[in-house]
């Protein structure tokens, strides 16, 4: 089970590269927690034309939500307040039903180490989208390009210097 947060949805739709994570994951379908569900579907309120993509995915089954069970409740409330309600159901459900967490969020990692949950952020997604031939590097410095116009998002010198290192 891959639990995708907002923020690597969006970031990816954003740049039109929503379809790379398919390819990269090797999986037909990813799953959400109802809270990012609802964070996407306020967003598409907002008329964020990005997230229709997503939404898109959601309605054709190749993303699906997946309500928490009574324990991942009890757990995910258990979770420190500063991270957002998806990203502790997230972690939530990843953590019952042996899942991994796609977060672009240090502090999202940080909680899934803790508990010893895989967790994939967003520099080593574009890392790999290259190392694996799923891209050029050159595409994935577009891509880059495409995120710090569309998403605002900033890299350090040393994360880009690490997800094109050769």
């Amino acid at each position: 089970m891959i639990l995708a947060d907002t923020d690597t949805l969006s970031a990816l739709a954003k740049v039109n590269r929503l379809p790379l994570l398919f390819s990269l994951l090797q999986a037909t379908s990813l799953q959400i927690a109802p809270a990012v569900f609802r964070e996407l579907a306020h967003s598409l309120n907002l008329r964020r034309r990005y997230v229709e993509e997503v939404l898109s995915l959601v309605s054709t089954g190749q993303i699906q939500v997946i309500p928490l069970t009574e324990e991942e409740v009890t757990f995910r409330d258990t979770l420190p307040g500063t991270l957002g309600v998806g990203e502790r159901e997230s972690i939530a459900i990843a953590k019952e039903r042996g899942g991994m967490v796609l977060s672009n969020e240090s502090r999202v990692a940080h909680c899934c180490q803790q508990y010893k949950i895989p967790c994939l952020r967003l520099p080593a997604i574009l890392r790999a989208l290259w190392v694996e031939g799923i891209v050029s590097k050159q595409e994935v410095q577009d891509i880059i390009t495409g995120l710090q116009i569309e998403d605002r998002m900033q890299f350090k010198q040393s994360t880009l210097d690490a997800i094109l290192a050769d």
